[in-house]
């Protein structure tokens, strides 16, 4: 593999209030990937791709390797990526978008034994998998199945899925090496699980580097340095992103104004939030809210800057 730097695009995704998939099925996915478009793009969703046909390129990161029809890719939320069909040619994928964050709540309503969802979701949204169907039969056909599953829409199709959904993260930890229970630690991303965890709860808050280092008994330069090599992204960038990402989920669902909002997510003011999010999204908040696309699922090509991904 080769290594390839390249700028940033967000896309945005908006799932229906109950679901845990979203799917994008059929012919229209055939096309001439990567034509016209030089920045690699990152979704707020893990997302998962089924190559029927064609050849081309994937990026995954600083990396490259070839794809061609029989391949699968599992690509965790906010990696950055990109397809590029070869030169005057077609490629077939369909594609389907996971909620991991709430099949691991669903999984530890339903476990019997102590299950630490925030570590798995760092450990499934580490690293992303490129593979061929044969090369991993069992996670290939439970793809396949839940593909199968959103294009039919069979009677009890939404608990069916949910099932499915739960035994694709096992599988995909099991394909990681790790034990339900009892996980093997990575002992790098372990260091800055208690960060993460303290974002995610506390990200209204007013949040300074140092204060993450010291959750995780580390010094800051070295709480730096493991989170840029572990996440692919500076801390600071990580919290703008968790908090943006809530700004958008209001801005759908509520009628707040844009001061209210940029209060609500930890901005102590509305310009210092209409900066941040122009940096991440490449749009203003205001721009973001009136676009039609953002309300109905779809993608939105909106340019990222982040330094720590150029």
């Amino acid at each position: 593999m080769i290594k390839k730097k390249q700028k940033m695009q967000f896309r945005y995704y908006n799932m229906e209030n109950g679901e845990q998939v979203l799917p994008l099925l059929g012919e229209n996915w055939r096309r001439a990937y990567g034509k016209g478009i030089n920045e690699l793009h990152f979704h707020n969703y893990m997302e998962i791709g089924i190559c029927y046909d064609g050849c081309g390129n994937t990026i995954l990161g600083d990396y490259v390797t070839n794809f061609e029809g029989g391949c699968m890719c599992i690509i965790p939320a906010n990696y950055p990526h990109n397809n590029i069909s070869k030169d005057g040619t077609l490629a077939y994928w369909e594609w389907m978008y996971f909620d991991i964050e709430k099949v691991l709540l669903d999984m530890k309503e339903m476990s019997s034994s102590k299950m630490d969802e925030e570590y798995l979701l760092t450990v499934i949204n580490s690293s992303p998998l490129f593979f061929y169907r044969s090369d991993h039969k069992k996670i290939s056909n439970i793809i396949m199945e839940i593909r199968n599953e959103c294009d039919r829409k069979d009677y009890l199709y939404w608990e069916k899925t949910r099932g499915l959904l739960q035994t694709f993260v096992v599988e995909l930890l099991r394909i990681q090496n790790i034990i339900s229970d009892m996980p093997r630690k990575n002992p790098r991303s372990v260091e800055i699980v208690p960060a993460l965890n303290y974002v995610k709860v506390h990200y209204r808050e007013d949040l300074r580097i140092r204060d993450l280092a010291e959750v995780c008994n580390i010094s800051e330069s070295h709480f730096r340095r493991v989170f840029k090599d572990c996440m692919d992204v500076t801390p600071c960038d990580y919290v703008n992103m968790i908090r943006i990402n809530e700004a958008n989920n209001l801005m759908l669902v509520s009628h707040s104004t844009m001061e209210e909002i940029a209060f609500q997510v930890g901005y102590s003011n509305v310009s210092t939030f209409n900066r941040n999010y122009k940096k991440l999204i490449g749009m203003t908040p205001y721009q973001w809210k009136r676009s039609p696309e953002n309300r109905v699922g779809q993608m939105s090509g909106i340019k990222s800057t982040l330094k720590g991904w150029m």
